[in-house]
């Protein structure tokens, strides 16, 4: 069982190094939320590395080292915190606590040099052992004070991040709260079940916090990445986008109103985007258009031939018809251009797309 953990941990550490790679490989490498996500994963590796090490390859080393090992994740918490505030764009709105972790950390190093006269003294065990037990419950304090200021600012505070809702619903990091809070849990359980072990705690009790904390951080790593490099894309996109149609709104000549009430309704929907918006439903439209929604679902029904779910899909597809087809928005990814396009994830994009067309979004873009 224990190979079995320290094989999933030097895994994780060779997990993290790919990450860090990977992303300073991307053109948002400089950005300052990819910068605090990758120290996430450095911050979490290098624990992780350090542990390993201490337990297999050193592990006759003096109880000081064993003991005193350099606090990397004090920093774990407050990186992600850093990485949400600049994510959600808000890191101006809200008090920074960089120096406070960074002067934790700095701190801790520095009590742990004014211990090196202990080193060899083992009557002093007791002593340091007593040391770290009250600096893990001082770093784990703090860690859920930032947990906890981090989901108020995402629960509470929508406010303050709004233009980013347009993009981004951020349901994945509301998840990654949920299962945080289970982790931070963990922490709590592990710190409680050892206080009476100070001087030879309990080191298998951390083992399932480690594998699941070490998970979630990469999973929310990754996913912070991705959902980030694409938050970011469709912003661009949708300047583009706004640039090409804003000397292209043609408004036809609203005559005959009954006779022409289905195409007031498509005129409606396209001059407003309002199928760019993935919640838009049959009585947000019927609200809007000042119809009931069962003369509306009627006369999308005989008119086009669908029903409303899936006429506004269609409008949907054609639009990314022509964004995959244009020359000058190459450079944006499939997954952008339908998200732009008004649908909520990548896989009901593809299967309205196939729907409509016979063919996924890449094969269009090929042929």
């Amino acid at each position: 069982m224990k190979h079995l953990f320290d094989f999933l941990m030097i895994s994780g550490v060779l997990l993290g190094i790919t990450f860090i790679i990977a992303t300073q490989c991307s053109k948002n490498r400089k950005d300052k939320t990819i910068i605090y996500l990758n120290f996430v994963v450095a911050f979490l590796m290098l624990n992780n590395l350090q542990a390993c090490l201490l337990e297999t390859v050193f592990m006759d080393a003096p109880f000081f080292i064993q003991r005193l090992q350099i606090p990397w994740y004090v920093l774990i918490f407050p990186s992600f915190y850093f990485f949400l505030i600049h994510y959600l764009k808000i890191e101006k709105k809200l008090v920074s606590f960089v120096y406070i972790s960074f002067t934790l950390f700095i701190l801790e190093v520095v009590i742990r040099i004014a211990f090196i006269p202990y080193f060899y003294t083992e009557k002093n065990n007791l002593f340091i052992a007593g040391y770290v037990q009250i600096e893990e419950i001082v770093n784990a304090l703090y860690s859920i004070f930032l947990f906890i200021k981090a989901i108020l600012i995402l629960f509470n505070y929508s406010e303050l991040y709004q233009p980013i809702l347009a993009f981004d619903d951020l349901r994945w990091l509301k998840n990654f709260m949920f299962f945080g809070s289970i982790v931070i849990l963990m922490w709590v359980c592990a710190i409680l079940l050892n206080l009476d072990k100070t001087l030879n705690p309990q080191v298998f009790i951390y083992y399932p916090l480690r594998l699941s904390s070490t998970s979630l951080l990469y999973w929310i790593s990754y996913q912070g990445f991705y959902n980030y490099s694409l938050m970011i894309e469709r912003i661009e996109l949708r300047k583009a986008i706004a640039f090409e149609e804003k000397y292209k709104i043609n408004i036809p000549n609203s005559h005959h109103l009954e006779e022409n009430k289905f195409q007031q309704i498509r005129t409606y929907i396209e001059k407003n985007k309002r199928f760019r918006d993935p919640t838009f439903s049959l009585e947000k439209l019927a609200s809007e258009m000042k119809i009931s929604t069962s003369k509306l679902s009627h006369l999308i029904n005989q008119e086009s031939g669908y029903n409303f779910s899936d006429y506004i899909n269609y409008l949907r597809v054609e639009k990314a018809k022509k964004y995959l087809t244009k020359p000058n928005y190459s450079a944006y990814t499939i997954v952008a251009i339908g998200l732009e396009c008004g649908f909520n994830s990548k896989s009901t994009f593809y299967t309205a797309f196939k729907k409509f067309t016979h063919v996924t979004p890449s094969e269009f873009r090929e042929q």
